[in-house]
């Protein structure tokens, strides 16, 4: 594991060795290496993140190598052996909680499926607020670094790798009246009760300065702060991939994570973004289609090829391949806006896990 500098903002883009960097193969002359120092910012809160996670400064009752072992139950899961393999190594024969692995896996593989009794499972096998909020952050991570391997893996192998499975032509979700996407203003309820921020620590209102967007503080961003070493980072780093600027437009960010949310069932974050995509693009054919029938109502071919992408980094990162970034390419998208693709995808598996396993929206 590395030792990241976690002081002024300045200072955490000197996060040196880079995990992600050696677990995709990327040599000092690479030009991966060379496309990711482009969001420099964001290469070094993916790294600090790791490190408040799975070496944090004050574990709780959720200890660090229980930590590793969870992650590396979520990492084998995606298919990712080396991550997996990185995992094992920190874990060092530790076990983790059987309620723990669970909830792990019923996150990962199908988080539209979380309930707030499952948060009352974790009690009653003794995390508190703390450990239950550094369980979801951890959840998330994995899936995040698991899709960011994928897509760098994915770009590095050139045209050498073909496709290795069709995505369905059915909508992403089932047309369940229940699930009701929308781009409507929806409110988020919290199944733990959030920091007071009148009683937040110092480490706390640190960690909460920065809001997603720099908006109000809200319950969301409150019930993230019982755990604020992870927070300290996710929120820039959220942040540093969402609004960074050149590279992927504006759009088609919001357009890709909307697309993922549906295919999550996360309503929450699919009103916010297709709400923005229609705000920025002032048409909303584009979102109806995606509602009404997935990726396939989509006619543009450009955004077409990237939802497919998102689609598919989404649901089966392992098969992600050179044959999409291909794909990408004759669609017009550089390696720099395809990063920045794979990028959004990967924080919103982080982002969709965190709503769906800690609230539930309110129309």
């Amino acid at each position: 594991m590395s030792a990241t500098t976690t002081g002024a903002a300045g200072d955490i883009a000197h996060a040196v060795p880079d995990l992600i960097d050696r677990l995709a193969g990327l040599s000092a002359s690479s030009a991966l290496l060379a496309l990711r120092a482009r969001r420099a910012e964001v290469r070094a809160r993916t790294q600090a993140a790791h490190d408040a996670l799975l070496a944090p400064r004050h574990p709780g009752l959720f200890p660090a190598a229980e930590r590793a072992a969870v992650a590396e139950r979520i990492a084998a899961l995606a298919g990712d052996e080396a991550l997996a393999a990185h995992y094992r190594r920190l874990a060092a024969g530790a076990d983790a909680r059987p309620a723990l692995i669970a909830h792990a896996e019923r996150v990962t593989l199908s988080p539209r499926d979380s309930r707030p009794e499952h948060l009352r499972a974790l009690e009653a096998v003794g995390l508190d607020a703390h450990g239950i909020v550094a369980l979801s952050q951890l959840i998330a991570l994995v899936n995040y670094q698991v899709r960011l391997l994928a897509g760098l893996n994915a770009l590095k192998a050139g045209g050498a790798v073909q496709r290795q499975a069709d995505l369905p032509s059915a909508p992403p979700v089932p047309a369940d009246p229940a699930i009701g996407f929308t781009t409507d203003v929806l409110d988020w309820k919290p199944w733990l009760l959030p920091v007071l921020l009148e009683q937040a620590t110092e480490e706390q209102r640190v960690a909460l300065a920065v809001t997603p967007s720099n908006t109000a503080i809200g319950a969301y961003s409150l019930v993230l702060a019982h755990e604020p070493e992870a927070l300290l980072h996710r929120t820039p780093l959220f942040n540093g991939i969402m609004y960074a600027p050149r590279g992927l437009p504006r759009a088609e960010r919001e357009l890709a994570t909307a697309v993922e949310s549906v295919l999550n069932g996360c309503v929450y974050c699919a009103s916010v973004h297709a709400r923005r995509f229609v705000e920025l693009t002032g048409g909303r054919d584009e979102i109806d289609a995606l509602f009404a029938h997935g990726i396939g109502g989509l006619s543009d071919p450009r955004r077409q090829a990237l939802s497919v992408a998102a689609a598919r980094l989404t649901g089966t990162p392992a098969f992600l391949s050179a044959e999409d970034v291909a794909d990408l390419r004759r669609a017009g998208l550089d390696d720099g806006e395809t990063l920045d693709l794979i990028l959004a995808v990967a924080i919103f598996a982080w982002a969709n896990r965190l709503m769906l396993s800690l609230g539930e929206p309110v129309r």
